[in-house]
């Protein structure tokens, strides 16, 4: 009993709730004389095509809304534009070694003096740019052109080694760890040297990236020449597309083929799950209806992330309501998957005729699960740097206490269902709780292996380079969970023998049994 208690709590509280954070593919920039020059940072894969355009608006109009009607085709310049030039110039940096830590950065100097946060930011990422290969460029364009065409690109420069070796940058990445002692945010790098030999310089109009890696891209103000007194702001659009053919970046492209691969596992689930019920439909039991609703609403939820990643991957901007959507699914998927084990392990329908009070406390428990894993992923989808912001941190205590909960529910009533089998002899049955037994067990054993490799990866190292393996931290407990499903539904799948699973009366449990054994 302490072990199973000992090891539902082990496996709940080294749980991280993360998601991956998804960015755009297509960013809009604009400079402002008291900010800072805006950066791109983005996993980028090797011959990502970069194209520039301009965005020619009035001094007081929102970028954002001027951007929309020119989607439209509805934004006229108010005035006309003639015989002027804007060039602009900015670096492609990509890091070679370590990934550099931004959430050090961000809580190294008190919020309250800007002045200071400012420099420090400077200097910051100036320390940065001296651990990247680097390319600087050049382009133009003549007047303010909406028909669609990206700057001419005049210049590409071939690749700079970087300043620092990664070996020092390591070096002074541990001193900065030991002075912040702050969780990090998930950016990394592969280490990887670039060959000089594509560093060719291109006037096609787009810029390409050399290898995959973490990429900044810094612009600076576009210059415009030409007019005297130039009355319009110019913004930069900076588009990002990937060898694929699509705008996702390379940290979050395996997740796309994997959610795919998922909606098309969870597929094959529904239609082997409806085969088998439309063949034994007149002896279905109620806890079979309820793994086919855990089946269907699976197979939603990996549509909806589905639907979610691809969006972004074909128009490079990320639809809000999809990504609520998709976490809200997720969320009442997590809760019912969790609410079934909790039924199975009640021995519900096989030990017990009904579940009598327990019903009203496991609807309640799943609600209040629902409810608090909503509220935690809205705030986390809503908040800048989730990993350091404290409202998150907070909203995922109560997750905590209620999932740890759950999972000691779950076991001890395990314990009481095998104990009871046990005492009946029923034998039948008690090979399959034991079945289902080991398959919880197991992904105990999983879980916690996969969270030491986790943990060691990503959160204990001064070094992280292994950025193509992020994806799986969010991936291994879909997999997971699909794996224990699978055996849920072969374990109580519809057959001839369904009666033999159901509830039997404690006191004609030996008639019961004799008369089966005759059967066969």
């Amino acid at each position: 009993m302490k072990e199973y208690l000992v090891a539902s709590l082990l496996f709940f509280y080294l749980v991280t709730y993360s998601s991956a954070t998804l960015v755009d593919g297509i960013v809009t920039l604009s400079w402002s004389p008291n900010e800072q020059v805006p950066i791109v940072d983005r996993f980028l894969t090797s011959n990502t095509k970069i194209e520039l355009k301009i965005l020619c608006r009035e001094v007081l109009s929102n970028a954002s809304v001027t951007r929309d009607q020119i989607k439209k085709k509805l934004y006229k310049l108010d005035q006309t534009i003639k015989d002027t030039t804007i060039k602009v110039r900015g670096r492609i940096g990509r890091i070679v070694g370590c990934l550099p830590l931004q959430s050090d950065a961000l809580i190294s100097t008190p919020k309250e003096d800007k002045n200071l946060q400012k420099d420090f930011w400077e200097l910051y990422y100036e320390q940065i740019w001296k651990e990247m290969e680097q390319r600087t460029f050049t382009a133009t364009q003549s007047d303010c052109d909406y028909s669609g065409t990206h700057l001419y690109i005049e210049e590409y420069s071939d690749i700079k080694k970087p300043e620092i070796s990664p070996e020092q940058a390591s070096n002074l990445r541990s001193q900065r760890t030991e002075t912040n002692k702050k969780k990090k945010i998930r950016r990394a790098s592969k280490e990887q040297s670039s060959p000089l030999a594509n560093g060719l310089r291109s006037n096609t109009g787009t810029l390409s990236t050399w290898s995959d890696g973490y990429y900044l891209i810094e612009i600076y103000a576009p210059e415009v020449t030409g007019s005297d007194n130039p009355t319009f702001d110019v913004d930069v659009t900076v588009s990002m597309k990937n060898r694929h053919g699509g705008y996702i970046t390379a940290d979050e492209y395996p997740a796309l083929v994997f959610y795919a691969v998922m909606c098309a596992i969870y597929a094959l689930f529904a239609i082997l799950w409806f085969v088998w019920c439309a063949f034994y439909w007149k002896e279905l039991l109620k806890i079979q209806f309820a793994i086919g609703c855990v089946i269907l609403i699976g197979m939603v939820e990996k549509s909806a992330f589905l639907a979610e990643y691809d969006t972004l991957n074909r128009n490079g901007y990320k639809v809000h309501y999809a990504i609520v959507t998709a976490e809200v699914l997720s969320c009442l998927k997590r809760a019912v998957s969790r609410m079934l084990v909790i039924i199975v392990a009640l021995g519900y329908g096989f030990v017990k005729p009904r579940l009598g009070p327990l019903k009203q406390k496991l609807i309640a428990m799943g609600i209040l699960y629902f409810g608090i894993a909503t509220t935690e992923a809205i705030l986390r989808i809503n908040t800048k740097h989730d990993e350091t912001n404290n409202k998150i941190l907070i909203s995922r205590i109560p997750l905590a206490v209620i999932d740890a909960l759950m999972y000691y529910w779950i076991f001890t009533s395990l314990v009481a269902t095998t104990r009871a089998l046990r005492l009946r002899k029923n034998l039948l049955k008690l090979n399959v709780y034991r079945h289902f037994t080991n398959t919880i067990l197991f992904a105990i054993a999983a879980s916690v292996l996969f969270m030491i490799w986790s943990l060691k990866s990503h959160l204990f190292t001064t070094c992280i380079t292994n950025w193509r393996e992020f994806w799986v931290d969010d991936a291994f407990w879909h997999i997971l969970f699909s794996i224990i499903l699978l055996v849920i539904m072969f374990l109580f799948r519809p057959s001839n023998n369904n009666q033999r699973y159901a509830f039997v009366p404690l006191l004609d449990h030996s008639d019961n049994d004799d008369n089966e054994e005759d059967e066969e």
